[in-house]
């Protein structure tokens, strides 16, 4: 599965916040995208369920348009969490997780199974009875991603999913994504997890693109201080691993 965003823009109260944005999913793989607050990282996304409009360009999923998608055809293509894990409804987890069951046509006697198998891959089985109000955020950021997982889709669209998560949860969900081996878009902020967990990388700024490429090709030093105002890079470390380095001291002893 492949989605496109093809010189996308998008005005918004007279401001232009996309001016052009090219982007492409990567089959299964995870591509990431970064940028400083207010580049146009989530406005693009949003774009791809019509939460927000483009006026130019367009964005398509497997070579075709969005606009001519229904919304049931998309949720069975694409599974999509946004940055938001408020819940205005005291729903338990379990019926959370069974909302993701409407882009596909299961027999009810295999509802309950697949929304167990979701639960049990965000290793939160145990909140299947739980109010979905009763969880911390980062609680009910697994249940609305564990939903997603129950659309059965062959592709996620995340915004910030690992937001509200402490370090292990961060960690567990990064490693099931790239584990999953689904076509993945991600929304991140954290460098060092776009660095270590990402195949691609898109860094934006000022509504287009910057740089891309994998993650020593876009976190150079002279992308990320032109993009976030700060000094470091991406390095392979002694055991060839991935990771991002602010520019202090230490860091400077791993410069090649």
């Amino acid at each position: 599965m492949k989605i496109e965003y093809k010189d996308v823009h998008v005005r918004l109260g007279g401001n232009e916040i996309l001016k052009g944005t090219e982007i492409c999913s990567h089959e299964g793989k995870i591509v990431g995208i970064i940028g400083a607050n207010g580049c146009g990282k989530s406005t693009l996304i949003k774009t791809t369920f019509g939460l927000v409009p483009f006026h130019q360009g367009d964005v398509t999923v497997d070579g075709k348009s969005v606009r001519d998608i229904s919304p049931r055809e998309l949720a069975s293509m694409i599974g999509y969490v946004g940055q938001d894990s408020a819940c205005a409804f005291d729903f338990s987890v379990s019926d959370v997780v069974a909302m993701g069951l409407y882009a596909r046509r299961v027999k009810p006697s295999n509802s309950r199974e697949i929304i167990q198998d979701a639960l049990r891959e965000l290793g939160i089985e145990e909140y299947a009875d739980r109010s979905i109000l009763s969880l911390s955020g980062g609680e009910r950021k697994l249940a609305f991603i564990a939903r997603a997982v129950a659309q059965g889709s062959g592709m996620f669209i995340l915004d910030e999913p690992t937001n509200h998560l402490d370090i292990r949860h961060q960690l567990f969900l990064m490693d099931y994504l790239k584990a999953c081996g689904k076509t993945t878009l991600i929304v991140i902020h954290d460098l060092r997890l776009a660095a270590h967990y990402c195949d691609y990388l898109y860094m934006m700024t000022d509504g287009k693109v910057y740089a891309q490429g994998d993650p020593l090709t876009a976190l150079t030093l002279e992308n990320v201080k032109a993009v976030f105002g700060i000094e470091g890079y991406a390095y392979n470390d002694m055991n060839d691993i991935m990771d991002f380095s602010l520019f202090t001291k230490e860091a400077v002893k791993k410069l090649p």
